[in-house]
């Protein structure tokens, strides 16, 4: 599954090794060249599916770059809207 959000690409597949673990790469079009901008990987395909579409929503509120390249790896859970 790919997604495109402006200058951005969030792409997520399954890895043909590894014990087949899914990956969801962030990556920024540039030209006729991809920048890669982080890579997480998950057990199961409705983790990877769930956390692309929180990055998608980030990006579609506040693309910014660097943010995404300072968050900590894996997965940060945002408490619920009560």
């Amino acid at each position: 599954m790919n997604t495109t959000i402006g200058d951005y690409i969030i792409e997520t597949r399954q890895a043909n090794e590894k014990g087949m673990p899914w990956i969801v790469r962030l990556q920024r079009k540039r030209l006729l060249f991809k920048k890669s901008i982080s890579t997480d990987w998950f057990l199961d395909k409705n983790q990877a599916d769930t956390f692309a579409r929180q990055l998608a929503e980030q990006l579609k509120t506040n693309p910014a770059e660097e943010k995404m390249k300072k968050r900590k790896p894996g997965w940060t859970l945002n408490r619920p809207i009560h």
